[in-house]
């Protein structure tokens, strides 16, 4: 039998899940309060992008921030995984996958514990608690219609309203369950820095106003480099979809 659990129940405050729907494309569904990033796709990626989410590979590690006027950086211990729903599918037919992580509450100090306490399915539990919200109508099942229409009568985006409904979930429970220690790869402490705030400069600090020819010249320069990128993106065929990580596929729709 396992050790007790340091932490019998998941909070979605310290949740991070991206995940597609059945008409919309990847996106998170919910992210962590604690800790807190300005961006979580980077960290998400380091974390299990390169992972085999048919072999629903396990792992956990530190996830190091350096905030801002903090004498020294704090430590955030992790379980992530990615993994193909059992159930669900997307309107081709094509699986859904998940990509999560769970920041238990607990000292860095404890983390290599976690493979010996955390549920061989913890993944699995979460996303049955994520049942009545991810998995509603209203979330996973939004018709592409319903998506169209939201974007047309609404300025907050339909991503932020699923983010509201997921975060409603109430705690889920990982009392029960079997360790599995030898299925778990610890992952290198990823370290991570907060957003730097602005600094506005005035023009006048570097060096005061330009002239009325420097303000064409500029603008004329401007357009002269938009004009390559665009030409040298056609040449390459760039595009903008492809792959869970930050694209889109054929037939789906953002939020």
């Amino acid at each position: 039998m396992p050790a007790p659990l340091p932490v019998p129940h998941v909070e979605p405050s310290r949740l991070l899940w991206r995940t597609r729907g059945e008409h919309w494309d990847y996106e998170f569904i919910c992210v962590p309060e604690v800790p807190s990033l300005p961006a979580w796709l980077t960290t998400l990626e380091a974390m299990v992008g390169d992972a085999d989410a048919a072999a629903e590979e396990l792992r956990y590690g530190l996830l190091e921030i350096d905030e801002l006027g903090a004498p020294a950086p704090r430590a955030f211990p992790y379980v992530a995984t990615r993994f193909l729903d059992p159930a669900r599918k997307d309107w081709t037919g094509r699986p859904i996958q998940h990509f999560a992580a769970w920041f238990p509450p607990i000292p860095p100090e404890a983390v290599e514990v976690l493979p010996s306490v955390i549920p061989v399915d913890w993944h699995l539990r979460i996303l049955a608690g994520l049942a009545r919200t991810y998995g509603s109508g209203e979330v996973f099942g939004l018709p592409e219609g319903a998506i169209r229409a939201w974007k047309r009568s609404h300025q907050e985006s339909r991503a932020a309203a699923a983010m509201t409904i997921v975060r409603s979930t109430p705690p889920m429970d990982l009392l029960a369950g079997d360790a599995a220690p030898a299925r778990w790869r610890r992952v290198p402490t990823l370290k991570k820095k907060p957003q730097e705030p602005r600094v506005e400069v005035s023009r006048r600090e570097v060096g005061g106003c330009l002239s009325a020819a420097g303000r064409i010249l500029a603008c004329v320069a401007a357009c002269g480099f938009l004009l390559f990128a665009l030409h040298q993106l056609a040449s390459c065929g760039a595009t903008l979809t492809g792959t869970p990580f930050g694209a889109s596929q054929v037939g789906s729709r953002s939020f």
